[in-house]
This record gives structure tokens, C-alpha cells and sequence, in this order.
């Protein structure tokens, strides 16, 4: 058997874990990015949510949140149904794997 494979079945959903950039519309001000931030975290594969500084974004409206998971990644779809009725409020942009180098 080869050594990553073994350690893949070793560590189970551990393996899979890892980090997503979503790049998020709408999200003025900190009252809004701290709702966003407790919805993502409230999701059961979400670990941590760090909202990353404005200058990080394209535009003003727009913020990056780095969501840590310890299994699969939420799909886009899955973040724009945890926001409920506040999606019509934030447009979720863009989800992108954090590959580590």
C-alpha cells in the first residue's frame, strides 16, 4: 500500500480538511461582515472564519473571508443557502482552494 494512501485512511475526513478564499459582495460595514462571519461558522465542517482586511479585496463593497475546515469545503451553493434570506443582501462572488506550497 502506498504511504499516502495509508495515511489518508489513517486520518480519515482529517485528510480532506482545508482552507477556502470566498470573495463576498455587500458587505459594507463590520456589522454586516461579522453576520456573514457567524453565519459561515455555524456551518458543521467550518473550523474557523477570518475576515481578511479591505485593502485584500477588489473593490470596497467587496471582503474576503478564509474559511478553515476540518472536512469538505462548502460549495458556493452550500454558502448561499446558509445565508438564508440574506442572500438577496450579499452576492457570494467566488469560492477558491487555499492550495498550501
Amino acid at each position: 500500500m502506498r504511504p499516502s494512501l495509508f495515511l489518508m485512511l489513517i486520518l480519515g475526513s482529517e485528510a480532506f480538511a482545508g482552507d477556502a478564499r470566498v470573495l463576498i459582495d455587500g458587505t459594507g460595514c463590520r456589522t454586516r461582515q461579522q453576520a456573514i462571519e457567524r453565519i459561515f461558522e455555524k456551518l458543521p465542517e467550518v473550523e474557523l472564519v477570518t475576515i481578511l482586511p479591505r485593502h485584500d479585496a477588489p473593490a470596497d463593497n467587496q471582503r474576503i473571508f478564509v474559511l478553515e475546515t476540518k472536512g469538505d469545503l462548502p460549495t458556493r451553493e452550500e454558502l448561499i443557502e446558509a445565508l438564508g434570506r440574506r442572500a438577496k443582501f450579499y452576492q457570494v462572488l467566488s469560492v477558491e482552494v487555499i492550495t498550501e506550497e
